[in-house]
């Protein structure tokens, strides 16, 4: 007598269990872009490593709003590093002089 066959898979549940994989791959992503954007060392790494279009497909298909933001919020700043890199700043990103600029408080006498 031959075995019954083998039942066959739940693919809701194969479904559910492929997308807490993904979900959980999407949360590393995100957060080692976040926390490279504070350091250059990192976030060059980062970019060699991962690249931005892994982190936009983690922005994109991740389930938390709060991750996505931060996640978009990495993905611009990289996006300005590179523009930074390549001379490209737009120019109401650059810093003004200061020159001229009185700092000091209503209480104190300017130096000089």
């Amino acid at each position: 007598m031959a075995p019954d066959p083998p039942a066959p898979p739940d693919t809701d549940g194969v479904k559910a269990s492929l997308r807490l994989l993904a979900d959980g791959d999407d949360r590393v992503v995100i957060e080692r872009a976040d926390a490279a954007t504070r350091d250059l060392d990192a976030a060059a790494e980062f970019v060699e490593t991962t690249g931005l279009d892994e982190l936009a497909a983690a922005v994109e298909s991740v389930d938390d709003p709060d991750l996505a933001e931060r996640g978009d919020r990495a993905l611009s700043a990289f996006r300005r590093f590179r523009a930074a890199a390549a001379g490209r700043l737009d120019p109401a990103d650059h810093f003004r002089s200061g020159r001229g600029t009185d700092i000091t408080g209503a209480d104190e006498r300017p130096s000089g």
